[in-house]
């Protein structure tokens, strides 16, 4: 359950709910992993995004969010170099199949040094941080109105990823499109959580603003794969493979930063206090 209902719960109850969810399902996917073959830890940190897309909504009426926010993200960074060993050889993947290259082919083929981490020690503090939380969640509470709460929430999430795209159309750096990755995201969450407000039109821009997250988390995880190659953590064979590497790379990043800006138009075109408007007007017919 990953919903507010404008005939269901009121906010304060649901928020609660919600979130005792969330944390349900990921021990839940820790005890007994995905049999489709999903990663385990993309799983327990695609949870810990959420939960945190749930309490930037909520923001302005939870008092408590700098600590349980804070919690979130420390229990994900202990999961963070094991994402990175898979994320490393997926993101090859995509870049190979969007240009074939035998520098991409000779590097999946070779399966690299076996990770020096310890897994199950990992998965295990992130359990533990879980469980932790998940008792403090029974006590959550807002000290505003529901309403006013996820009003602001959509708020200041649309304003911020709004503004960090302008950030990163006016000084484009790597950085500016995680930035904005990261606040799209908090925005999608938020959209998602509303989405049963009006379905078919929130959910004809979630669509949306999840194709700009999809397009924004591939330019992030190229980046993370070009310092890869710069640090010397890929088996390249000299300098030319780096240069070739890095032109491919640079090429497909360029593709993505325009088809990113064509999305973020469609999805940011409003003003924050216009788009709040609008999501709220639909909250508000949902209950009449």
């Amino acid at each position: 359950m990953y919903k507010f209902d404008p005939n269901g719960e009121p906010p304060d109850s649901a928020f609660r709910a919600i979130a005792i969810d969330q944390l349900d399902e990921a021990l839940s996917d820790l005890a007994q992993p995905d049999a489709s073959g999903r990663s385990v830890v993309h799983e327990a940190r695609r949870r810990t995004k959420k939960l945190r897309g749930l309490l930037r909504l909520v923001r302005a009426g939870f008092d408590d969010f700098g600590r349980e926010n804070e919690a979130l993200r420390d229990a994900a960074a202990l999961l963070s170099h094991l994402r990175d060993r898979e994320v490393r050889h997926e993101t090859m993947k995509a870049l190979a199949k969007w240009r074939t290259n035998p520098i991409l082919e000779r590097l999946l083929a070779d399966p690299g040094e076996p990770g020096s981490h310890d897994d199950a020690a990992a998965l295990a503090a992130f359990r533990a941080r879980c469980v932790d939380l998940r008792a403090r969640a029974e006590r959550w509470t807002l000290s505003r109105p529901g309403v006013e709460a996820l009003e602001a929430g959509v708020r200041g999430t649309y304003r911020a990823a709004r503004r960090r795209m302008a950030t990163a159309r006016d000084m484009p750096a790597p950085n500016r499109f995680h930035d904005w990755r990261k606040s799209n995201k908090n925005y999608g969450f938020g959209i998602d959580l509303l989405r049963k407000a009006a379905p078919e039109l929130l959910g004809g821009e979630l669509d949306v603003i999840d194709k700009l997250s999809t397009t924004l988390g591939q330019h992030h995880d190229l980046v993370v794969l070009q310092a890869a190659a710069a640090q010397g953590q890929l088996p390249l064979y000299g300098s030319e493979e780096l240069v070739a590497l890095n032109a491919l790379i640079g090429e497909r990043l360029a593709e993505l930063e325009r088809e990113s800006f064509e999305l973020g138009r469609q999805v940011y075109a409003e003003t924050p206090d216009a788009r709040t408007r609008r999501v709220m007007a639909y909250w508000k017919s949902a209950r009449s």
